[in-house]
């Protein structure tokens, strides 16, 4: 298990949130996937179910002792980044991958986030729920398009 790789792929916010946008997030995500997936199934397959938990607390161990390692006035901005990633990326990369180890590990992330730091508590959304929340929009006006009747 290679638990750098793993807390990277929380702290490596660039280019991920840079593409986390309507028109961009599909191949992002699939990168993303690929770079990542691979990592995580391992690291899920060799903890077992008894090793989940455990598991998601060195990663939570590794992304705090990343937010420690900033300069002060950075940390926030940070925290907000990467708890981002592990919304948008992280966790629907865990939901869709095929090893059901994943999902649990993607569950006990969230609750040992949640018991560390509870007033930054997130939830889980997959990688579809995602996908279907962007909104066609030019200079912030919404797109609506036609129903299913055509009109």
């Amino acid at each position: 298990m290679d638990l750098e790789m793993l807390c990277r792929a929380v702290q490596e916010t660039r280019p991920w949130m840079d593409d986390f946008r309507r028109r961009t997030y599909e191949k992002a995500f699939q990168a993303y996937t690929d770079r990542f997936g691979p990592c995580y199934l391992e690291a899920a397959r060799e903890a077992g179910e008894e090793g989940l938990r455990p598991l998601a607390g060195e990663i939570l161990d590794g992304i705090a002792a990343g937010w420690k390692r900033q300069r002060p006035w950075n940390r926030a901005a940070v925290r907000v980044a990467e708890k981002q990633m592990a919304v948008d990326y992280l966790t629907p990369m865990l939901l869709e991958l095929p090893e059901p180890l994943c999902q649990e590990l993607c569950e006990f992330l969230r609750e040992e986030w949640a018991a560390r730091w509870p007033k930054d508590a997130y939830g889980i959304a997959s990688y579809q729920k995602l996908m279907a929340g962007f909104r066609d929009t030019v200079l912030g006006i919404e797109l609506r398009r036609g129903d299913k009747d055509g009109e």
